[in-house]
């Protein structure tokens, strides 16, 4: 019983343990992809409207190009006018003219992308077009003027890169957790079987066996006695008075008693 009691506690003990650990884990996963998101946007390469703008691509293949309504600029480099700060009513998105020239000096044909959007951490951009990046390196990007609202250019690949595999790990956490921890509980909390009870004889309405069938008169009260009094049967031999010794007493032995 000790055993079993010692067991029990230990599976409970770890039950809340898997619970409360998994279910902590999953929220700072699913935490962590939102800043993933976050941390994505914000390394965006951005340029203003009429600039040209020096990107430089350490790595190559497929970029997106955003329009980004609202957001900030940390700093500008060069003769560049423009404000640090762009806010623009976010139904109301330019397309303004884009040219991208890479550092061999030829211009980059720019693609269509699919229709994707953020509003994260102060920044809403939506997607415009899309650019293959084939050589590394300084890449001059120039965005003419429009009218309206000021605006940035955010170049940068999906800002929901890796977020997904966060939140799904998120996911898998709290439900492996939640199972295998309740089950612990469960286990844990089960009380032992009870001790089957002894088994009585059977006897019918509970007053055990009649002393006599049903109908017959009750028999007398003995008392005791394992026959009826009286003499000895006659051939029993009589039994032979004591013996009288008539030898004269020793003069060594006591005196007798006064008759």
């Amino acid at each position: 019983m000790a055993e079993r009691a010692a067991r029990s506690g230990w599976m409970i003990a770890v039950g809340v343990v898997l619970v409360v650990g998994t279910v902590g884990a999953a929220i700072a996963l699913w935490v962590a992809a939102g800043q993933r998101q976050a941390d994505n946007v914000a390394g965006f390469a951005r340029a203003p409207v009429g600039c040209e703008t020096t990107l430089d691509f350490d790595a190559t293949g497929t970029f997106v190009i955003y329009i980004e309504t609202t957001g900030e600029f940390e700093e500008l480099a060069g003769a560049c006018d423009a404000d640090l700060r762009y806010d623009r009513d976010p139904d109301d998105v330019p397309d303004p003219e884009l040219i991208l020239v890479d550092p061999d000096g030829d211009d980059v044909a720019f693609g269509d992308t699919d229709d994707r959007s953020y509003d994260v951490d102060g920044f809403v951009g939506t997607a415009s077009r899309s650019v293959e990046i084939e050589t590394t390196g300084d890449h001059v990007l120039t965005v003419a003027p429009t009218t309206g609202d000021s605006f940035a250019v955010a170049i940068g690949r999906t800002p929901d890169d890796g977020v997904a595999l966060l939140r799904w790990g998120a996911i898998a956490a709290a439900i492996v957790g939640l199972l295998v921890g309740g089950l612990l509980l469960v286990l844990g909390s089960r009380r032992p079987p009870a001790a089957p009870v002894p088994t009585q004889p059977w006897t019918p309405d509970g007053r055990g066996w009649p002393a006599s069938p049903p109908g017959f008169p009750v028999p007398p009260p003995t008392t005791g006695a394992s026959g009826p009094a009286g003499p000895p049967p006659p051939d029993t031999p009589p039994v032979p008075p004591p013996a009288v010794d008539d030898r004269p007493p020793s003069p060594w032995a006591p005196p007798a008693p006064p008759r």
